[in-house]
């Protein structure tokens, strides 16, 4: 052990003479490839901030003025202007000016300006423009995207072009195409519907979006049966100022169980013409293909009575069927 704990003792007095030693050189700080504990612990030594580097890899966590191809920190990688290439970060990276290229960290990414490439972190990611993709757990931040966000629970920022995807929440002052069941966009739609629809289920959903593709949350209760929950994702196809094609795809639960036993799951997509009939008001309405199951007998009762395909088991009812759904919206 003694002998081991002075090897590694000279390995580090070595790494901090050398980058002491090159430093005085009044050489441009670059390297070719640097290697690091934690600073100043490397090969870059005391100067590692000022150095620009082709290539790193920090056993722990790293910092460099700029990166050219290729960084990898079992912790962290600090760059404090530009980043190009390669980097991935056992937590986090962190680029103090501009990106360029794919940014992997096991917490979050933060780059102080731009990003052209990819940003994917296990957290979140975060960017003033993005050129690209981010892809991140929890939540992506960006004032402008030209690309793709997607996020576990919220995607957030000013104008989008592309494709924003989070499993709760979208906000924009501009984006055309969310995709989460609330979008909050400025400039785009929202709007309160009631809806009714063959299996008895009326239901109060907020919708809101942008110009082509929206989310759809509402609550309701079935005359037949029990509560009603519903979610889920819809397209826009406008044809004129007062008449445009609907598609959705939603699901339902209809009662309510914390083991999930006496819930019945209905799932389908529908195809809603809706016409404008006020500035502010809508109707809609069209057929749609769905499922449903249960494991409830009682609620075999919701089942329509004709069917595509049906499996009536003892313990679980299956059915596809075609149905309908009606529905009026207030617009703002």
């Amino acid at each position: 052990m003694n002998k081991m704990k002075k090897l590694v003792a000279v390995i580090a007095l070595c790494i901090i003479t050398n980058g002491v030693i090159f430093a005085q050189t009044g050489e441009e700080k670059q390297a070719v490839f640097q290697f690091g504990f934690v600073p100043p612990l490397s090969t870059n030594g005391l100067y590692a901030s000022q150095y620009t580097n082709g290539a790193s890899l920090n056993v722990l966590l790293g910092i460099s003025k700029n990166e050219t191809g290729f960084a990898l920190g079992g912790i962290a990688n600090v760059i404090t202007n530009n980043a190009n290439g390669l980097q991935i970060a056992g937590l986090y990276n962190i680029i103090g000016n501009d990106g360029k290229g794919a940014l992997i960290a096991g917490l979050f990414n933060t780059v102080g300006k731009n990003h052209n490439g990819l940003q994917m972190a296990g957290l979140w990611n975060r960017s003033e423009t993005v050129t690209g993709m981010q892809i991140a757990g929890l939540w992506n931040r960006a004032k402008d995207v030209a690309g793709m966000q997607i996020a576990g629970l919220v995607n957030v920022a000013r104008h989008v072009s592309g494709i924003q995807i989070a499993g709760i929440v979208n906000i924009a002052e501009d984006s055309d195409c969310p995709i989460g069941l609330i979008n909050l966009i400025k400039n785009g739609e929202k709007g309160v519907a009631i809806t009714y629809s063959e299996t008895g289920s009326a239901v109060v959903s907020f919708r809101s979006g942008g110009e082509i593709t929206y989310g759809i949350i509402g609550v309701g209760y079935n005359h037949k049966s029990k509560p009603v929950f519903e979610g889920g994702v819809g397209v826009h196809i406008n044809l004129t100022p007062w008449l445009r094609i609907n598609q959705e795809i939603v699901s339902e639960a209809i009662g309510i169980s914390l083991k999930g036993k006496d819930v019945t799951w209905k799932s389908g997509y529908s195809l809603l013409p809706a016409f404008r009939i006020a500035p502010h008001l809508e109707i809609f309405g069209g057929p749609g293909i769905h499922y449903v199951q249960t494991r409830n007998m009682y609620d075999a009762k919701l089942f329509p009575s004709h069917s595509l395909w049906k499996k009536h088991g003892a313990s679980k009812l299956q059915q596809v069927y075609v149905g309908y759904q009606i529905g009026v919206q207030y617009r703002f």
